[in-house]
């Protein structure tokens, strides 16, 4: 981390800020209530299996992460994840902890270049790049 700042690629999301993880986590928690316990439910009772509704839940997570790729890619897998893992244990705590560990995991592992710093929608669209870190 230390080279990466020097040589000024370390942007803002990789510094010691508590508040900004605290934050993603608690949006992260946000998004499996919304999948789990409002999405799931729903689709359950509406499909005639639960494999079809985990996969029109993790579909639908992940179109709410278009235009962004490839995170829409890894949202697709993990949607599907964990709603089997919340039919089973129903847990929206580890849940919500494990997306957002998961998510800053991917952040930091997959250039920002290519995610726009887990941006969607209009904001990923007009991402024009981190500033590096002074």
């Amino acid at each position: 981390m230390l080279v990466a700042k020097r040589i000024g690629t370390l942007h803002p999301l990789y510094t010691a800020d508590f508040k900004h993880v605290a934050g993603y986590v608690l949006w992260t928690l946000h998004q499996q209530f919304l999948l789990n316990d409002l999405f799931m439910p729903r689709l359950t009772r509406l499909l005639p299996s639960e494999s079809a509704a985990i996969g029109l839940a993790a579909v639908l997570f992940a179109t709410a992460h278009l235009p962004n790729l490839p995170l829409t890619a890894a949202t697709l897998i993990w949607g599907a994840i964990s709603c089997a893992l919340f039919r089973r244990y129903r847990n929206l705590y580890a849940l919500g902890l494990a997306q957002g560990l998961l998510g800053l995991c991917f952040a930091i592992c997959v250039p920002d270049a290519l995610h726009h710093h887990l941006r969607v929608g209009l904001g990923y669209l007009r991402y024009r790049g981190a500033q590096p870190v002074p």
